[in-house]
C-alpha cells in the first residue's frame, strides 16, 4: 500500500478576476474541504487595483459604522466589480463581483461558456465536493461566505456573480 501523507499541504484558491487583460487576485481560500475555511486578502489597497485596471469609474465617500470609508466601482457595460476601503486606501473585506457580459472571468470562468466547460473548470478549482449544478445555476462553496454563481441559459454561462463583506 502506497504512502499517505499525513499532513500534506493545504491547496491555496485564488479568487482571481480578469479585467481590462489584467489579473487582480482579491483572496486566496484555505483549507476549502474542512469546517476551518480560512480567507486572506491579496489586493491589499486601492492602488494596486489601480495599477493593474487603471482608476475606479466610480468613488464614493461611505459611511462605516462610525467612521467613514470609500467604494471604489469599475464598470463596464453591465459588468462591475467593487469593493471598499478605509480612509487611507486599504482594502476592508467587502467585495462585488457582478459579471454579466465577456468583459471580465472569475477564475478562469467567462460569460458564454459552456455549463460542462465551466463545472470541469470550477471542479478541478475547487473539488468536486465544493462545486454543484442544477440546470439553471452552477454553485461554488466558498465556506461560511456566500457561494460564487454562475447562472445558465440554454447551457452557457449568462452571470457571474460573488460577495461577501
Amino acid at each position: 500500500m502506497p504512502a499517505q501523507p499525513v499532513n500534506a499541504a493545504t491547496k491555496n484558491i485564488n479568487l482571481t478576476v480578469r479585467y481590462k487583460g489584467r489579473n487582480v487576485t482579491f483572496e486566496a481560500y484555505r483549507n476549502m474541504n474542512t469546517s476551518e475555511v480560512k480567507c486572506t486578502q491579496k489586493a491589499k489597497t486601492y492602488a494596486a487595483v489601480k495599477k493593474a485596471w487603471g482608476k475606479a469609474n466610480k468613488v464614493q465617500k461611505e459611511k462605516c459604522g462610525d467612521y467613514h470609508c470609500r467604494s471604489y466601482t469599475w464598470k463596464s457595460g453591465k459588468t462591475r466589480i467593487s469593493f471598499l476601503t478605509d480612509k487611507n486606501g486599504k482594502r476592508m473585506g467587502d467585495i462585488v463581483i457582478d459579471i454579466q457580459n465577456k468583459k471580465a472571468t472569475l477564475c478562469g470562468i467567462k460569460v458564454g461558456m459552456s455549463k460542462k466547460q465551466a463545472l470541469q473548470k470550477l471542479r478541478k478549482q475547487f473539488g468536486k465536493k465544493n462545486v454543484s449544478d442544477t440546470k439553471n445555476q452552477i454553485l461554488v462553496k466558498m465556506g461560511p461566505f456566500d457561494p460564487m454563481t454562475f447562472n445558465l441559459k440554454s447551457g452557457k454561462i449568462s452571470s457571474i456573480y460573488f460577495w461577501h463583506s
